[in-house]
């Protein structure tokens, strides 16, 4: 029995200890994080190209011009034009378009003289410094009329409250034409802009250098005006502005320094009063009416001048 008991008791020993070195050596699961690195992505830039050239505005106009008296029919001539502004796509270039047809209307007899006046013109502005205080402009225009041709060179600067331009004519007769070629200028050297009001200085010259004698002579002339520009209201949609030109004197002489023309005036003499109205229906789409009158009494026998002009259109920005 006692030989029994030691062998029960080593076999329940060995059971135990084996049992110890299982759960000794039993594995042990590890939990492991796994990371994803991502790449860099490339940052991408799109780049819009810049039109070369782009169109502003374009509009249409009709207008009308009677001189008291005239045998132009009593409506008087009557235009019907067309206009369309261009830019280059940095906005330093701007360019122009202009043309027109008119003719001579009256209530009873209608059209009098079919198309009898024509014109088509071309502008160009390179504009500088279109940032800052001081800006000017540089361009040229040509004009194609029916019994000229006229090229310009001009200037326009500001600078703050002051501003001017000027431009630089020569005009060619065409072969129709009886009259002479000839040089001209006007200037406005410098306005002052007071608040609303702008006020300056108005020179126009001509000299005529052609081959064509009218009269018997070649015609020297200068103009001097002062001009005054300022707005009347504004209300909601509506607004509207004035001009005024007051002449000072004009004076004309032919090569042979003989006595004046016959549309030469003193001081006082020519009137200008002119009021431009405005709709602005849209931020693009705009109309407008404007009505301008001038009396000028000749210094010489030529009857005096009553003319007016009466225009309307409308316009739209892009």
């Amino acid at each position: 029995m006692k030989k029994l008991a030691l062998l029960l008791g080593s076999l329940l020993v060995v059971g135990a200890t084996a049992s110890a070195k299982e759960a000794v050596v039993a594995p042990v699961e590890v939990s492991k994080e796994v990371v994803v690195v991502a790449e860099p992505v490339a940052e991408v830039v799109v780049v819009e190209e810049t039109p070369l050239l782009k169109v502003t505005k374009f509009g249409m106009y009709t207008e009308i011009d009677n001189n008291a008296g005239s045998t132009d029919g009593d409506i008087g001539l009557t235009y019907l034009g067309t206009k369309l502004g261009l830019a280059s796509g940095s906005g330093d270039w701007t360019y122009g378009v202009h043309a027109y047809r008119a003719w001579t209307l009256d209530s009873d007899e209608g059209v009098i003289d079919g198309a009898n006046d024509r014109r088509f013109e071309l502008d160009a502005w390179r504009n500088f410094n279109r940032t800052s205080d001081f800006k000017y402009s540089l361009g040229a225009r040509a004009r194609f009329a029916g019994s000229y041709d006229r090229y310009y060179a001009r200037a326009k600067y500001s600078y703050g409250f002051v501003s001017g331009w000027v431009d630089l004519m020569h005009q060619s007769a065409n072969d129709s034409s009886d009259k002479n070629d000839n040089h001209r200028v006007e200037v406005m050297p410098l306005n002052l802009t007071f608040g609303p009001l702008t006020l300056g200085y108005n020179f126009q010259g001509v000299r005529e250098t052609g081959d064509v004698v009218e009269n018997g002579n070649r015609v020297e002339s200068a103009e001097h005006q002062l001009r005054a520009y300022f707005p009347l209201y504004s209300v909601g949609k509506f607004s509207s502005d004035a001009e005024i030109r007051l002449g000072l004197k004009k004076d004309s002489t032919a090569a042979d320094k003989a006595a004046k023309t016959e549309e030469d005036y003193d001081f006082g003499d020519l009137q200008r009063y002119g009021i431009n109205t405005n709709y602005q229906y849209s931020d693009n789409l705009s109309f407008n009416v404007s009505y301008l009158y001038e009396i000028v009494k000749y210094s010489t026998d030529k009857r005096d001048k009553y003319y007016g002009e009466f225009v309307a259109g409308w316009d739209y920005k892009f």
